[in-house]
């Protein structure tokens, strides 16, 4: 079942979308941004996702949550949310031979107060600071952070239970749960505290496993004030038959969180490409237009995108695909198909205007193909995967220095004369996943999970998307 398509806009799969951005902010001008959920730090002590830190305290201080619950058999609070979803996780701490149990969770302003004054008269103030929270700044006292510790009670509250069978499970499983490890190893200049292997803090499985697939150690580099449009290369972007641009935030487990506004006056667009042009840790948009001009919009931290510059002309009869072809190198780059069937890679050595010169010539014959770029067979070097009139899917693999292999050419799927818009994208299913999003000429939206070497089930995860012009 899906929802109805309305005004242009695709419909996503009720499976996977969730949740619809309800608000967002239209500047003017050619590209615009909204502000994004859960991007800037969040204040409000309600939401599941307020940052408390040791220099953005509770607002009201003696704040408390509203819908706290004892946790089953125990006498500790937590929130009903958090409450339900660490049952699931000591459920399946303890199928895998880790059984866990609460330490400590909810602390009122009044308990975290008489506790941080304790370590305080034991410790003296500097060393309390680096153990415990000062009253109205402690996570516990939202009742979404819980300290965990194994069932017989080694190691208790000590670094010691990072190297236990269940503190080990923690650190590999929490985000499928919706918890983050708050404190991490390594990271006390960032976050003010020791490292508390034990301190699990309730973000949502959204952000927790987004976290976790995009390697971000802290809530603190989460919010760290950027309001990026495209905050990932896993996102979805398209514009629709207005000229409208579209992106599509992944939930990180197979689906799209909604679609926000993020650019106007798009008509005339051959091709468009998301991508990180210039290694400055933003998505940018490489965009194709049909009178020839190859242009670049660099993505702003703030949100919206710079004016285009001009990367190169006369590329209207040239079909495209963005990449990493030489591996390790610094900048993504550009291979090429012209209309005669010569398949070039054109080098990015800047960050901005592609080579004045064809790299080098690295195929022929290629009339009628349609390219993709993705890592095949998983061995850190981006293959190109074409598409026949009749049907089948070929990998060619790459050495990683610009040039193929010399083997055979596998055909690894048929039936995708009626497919396009291919894209390679990592942790779309989860951490650690990877696979082909494309789109059929029915206007479904379809993944193929790519573990290596071989496709698997795919998954129908959105219909109504004739119309768009999808940025691969």
């Amino acid at each position: 079942m899906s929802e109805s398509a309305t005004v242009g806009r695709p419909r996503l799969s009720a499976r996977f979308a969730a949740v619809v951005v309800l608000c967002f902010t239209l500047l003017t001008g050619l590209l615009t941004a909204p502000p994004a959920v859960a991007a800037l730090p969040v204040n409000d002590p309600n939401n599941l996702q307020v940052l408390v830190t040791k220099s953005r305290p509770l607002n009201p201080l003696r704040y408390i949550a509203p819908d706290l619950v004892f946790y089953p058999g125990t006498n500790f609070v937590l929130r009903r949310e958090v409450s339900a979803n660490l049952q699931n996780l000591f459920a399946a701490a303890r199928n895998a031979g880790a059984p866990l149990a609460v330490v400590s969770a909810y602390r009122s302003y009044d308990q975290q107060a008489a506790l941080y004054n304790s370590y305080v008269a034991q410790y003296g103030q500097a060393v309390a600071d680096t153990i415990s929270a000062r009253p109205g700044h402690s996570e516990h006292q939202t009742g979404l952070a819980v300290d965990v510790g194994n069932l017989d009670g080694s190691c208790g509250l000590g670094a010691c239970f990072a190297n236990t069978a269940g503190g080990r499970w923690v650190a590999a499983n929490a985000h499928r749960y919706g918890f983050i490890i708050r404190y991490p190893n390594g990271y006390q200049s960032t976050t003010g505290y020791t490292f508390e292997p034990w301190h699990l803090r309730y973000v949502g499985r959204s952000v927790a496993t987004e976290m976790r697939t995009r390697g971000i150690p802290t809530m603190e580099h989460y919010y760290n004030g950027s309001n990026q449009s495209i905050k990932s290369g896993t996102a979805l972007v398209a514009a629709d038959s207005a000229g409208t641009l579209w992106n599509y935030a992944p939930n990180w487990y197979g689906g799209f969180l909604g679609r926000t506004r993020i650019g106007s006056g798009w008509l005339g667009l051959k091709a468009g490409y998301s991508t990180d042009w210039n290694s400055d840790g933003s998505q940018d948009i490489l965009a194709q237009w049909r009178d020839g001009r190859l242009t670049l919009y660099r993505g702003l931290r703030a949100g919206g995108f710079a004016p285009p510059i001009q990367i190169g002309s006369g590329w209207a009869s040239m079909d495209l695909v963005v990449g990493t072809w030489w591996r390790g190198s610094r900048y993504p780059s550009v291979v090429a198909k012209d209309s005669t069937g010569g398949l070039w890679h054109y080098s990015n050595t800047t960050g901005g205007a592609l080579s004045s010169l064809r790299s080098a010539k690295i195929g022929h014959g290629w009339q009628g193909l349609g390219i993709a770029l993705a890592d095949w067979d998983r061995d850190g070097n981006q293959d190109i995967l074409a598409t026949r009139a009749n049907g089948q899917l070929v990998v060619y693999r790459s050495n990683g220095l610009a040039r193929f292999i010399s083997e055979g050419r596998p055909v690894v799927g048929t039936g995708w004369d009626f497919m396009d818009s291919l894209r390679a994208v990592s942790g779309f299913q989860g951490p650690g996943s990877y696979g082909l999003r494309a789109r059929a000429s029915n206007g479904q939206l379809r993944y193929y999970p790519l573990p290596g070497n071989a496709f698997g089930p795919r998954a129908i995860i959105g219909s109504g998307w004739q119309n768009y012009t999808i940025l691969d």
